[in-house]
């Protein structure tokens, strides 16, 4: 079984504002030429924290293709039958916000949408939410929201950053001060720090 994972829209708002990570880094008030540099800092460190934990903070969508590639003897690779069982399909990524769509997909790469009706989303706002109820086997592909602030496409476009655990941005900041002061003393205690912070959040997220 093959899974293929990848982010089609990433977040438009970061859950740590600038204003904040300039706070965290004491950056003194009148001095602005790093802005963009932390500004980048502060991409980097969600990005981080995300690939760590496995995990979405800030509302963003992603694709997951489930199915398997089987070699024959006249045509090289050719999708195969996926089974569907009770356990579901795990989504990789997760608080989930909304499935947006489901389809199979045949060997030529041709999409059919599969009807709501046929799939249920169970534990949305764990760190294992799966989709079960589904009859078909064949190849999926699942695009789904995911993230503790919902903004994109939601009735109200702006993102509560409240919302994200203060334990992921703080870990941000930790990796961002590291990256920031690049001290070679301190950095390695640092990014212990903001890895001791998240690690209770990581899943473990296993591609077979």
């Amino acid at each position: 079984m093959i899974f293929t994972l990848e982010r089609v829209a990433g977040p438009y708002v970061e859950p740590v504002t600038l204003a904040e990570m300039r706070r965290h880094l004491r950056v003194y008030d009148d001095i602005t030429t790093e802005d963009d540099d932390i500004t980048g800092l502060i991409s980097a460190a969600r990005a981080w924290v995300e690939d760590y934990t496995g995990r979405a903070l800030v509302d963003q969508t992603w694709r997951l293709t489930v199915g398997d590639y089987v070699p024959t003897d006249t045509t090289g690779l050719i999708i195969g039958q996926l089974p569907l069982s009770a356990q579901g399909i795990p989504l990789r990524r997760s608080p989930i916000i909304a499935v947006t769509s489901v389809a199979s997909v045949d060997a030529d790469n041709v999409e059919t949408v599969i009807a709501a009706s046929e799939y249920q989303l169970r534990q949305a706002d764990s760190k294992w939410p799966h989709l079960v109820g589904l009859d078909a086997t064949t190849t999926l592909r699942i695009t789904y929201r995911a993230g503790f602030a919902a903004g994109l496409g939601s009735p109200d476009p702006t993102p509560d950053l409240a919302l994200v655990p203060e334990r992921f941005k703080q870990a941000m900041k930790l990796w961002a001060e590291a990256m920031y002061d690049r001290d070679e003393r301190m950095m390695e205690k640092l990014l212990m720090a903001a890895e001791a912070v998240i690690r209770p959040e990581r899943v473990n997220i296993q591609f077979a």
